[in-house]
């Protein structure tokens, strides 16, 4: 079974297409912000913890919103908000308030028509999550809804994750 997974996970990152200019304007906005704040919940705010992490070692002013001491979002920062079906409600609130003070909005999801592709500036398409049945986060996980072989949007995550060591990549080359 191991096996299937790791090729069910390698042949999904091996046919990722990620857009050029998209990436070039990521890199962008995070390197023109005063300060960057990373959201997401469940798996998808740990990869965004992650990579606010290792981003915070090339520059500073690099903020995870769920933490006990967060600055203000203010018109010259941006958000990055992942979340693999764009509809997570924690997420979607944080990023209509962000959005509402004028920062720029990045978003990282599966679904390029979720609501949250919709009200972002950027929006970055990683493929790996299924359309649920409940759109309720709790409900999927105790009722077992996720694809099989890679539960609960593990494809997203990985696929996201490997997606942002590549930015912290370009970043560090570039001088960041």
């Amino acid at each position: 079974m191991i096996k299937l997974v790791l090729e069910e996970i390698t042949s999904h990152i091996n046919s990722l297409e990620i857009d050029d200019e998209a990436v070039e304007l990521m890199e962008n906005y995070l390197n023109t912000a005063s300060k960057i704040f990373v959201c997401g919940y469940g798996e998808s705010e740990l990869v965004g913890k992650a990579f606010a992490s290792r981003l915070s070692e090339i520059r500073g002013n690099v903020y995870v919103v769920s933490e006990t001491i967060v600055p203000e979002i203010n018109k010259d920062s941006v958000l990055l908000a992942i979340s693999g079906s764009g509809e997570t409600e924690p997420t979607l609130t944080i990023t209509k308030k962000a959005s509402e003070i004028g920062a720029q909005i990045i978003s990282i999801t599966s679904f390029s028509d979720s609501p949250l592709a919709q009200i972002s500036d950027l929006v970055i398409k990683i493929p790996g999550r299924i359309k649920a049945k409940t759109k309720n986060y709790i409900e999927r996980r105790v009722s077992g809804e996720y694809e099989p072989l890679t539960p609960f949007g593990t494809l997203f995550e990985i696929s996201a994750r490997i997606f942002l060591e590549g930015i912290i990549a370009e970043l560090a080359n570039k001088g960041g």
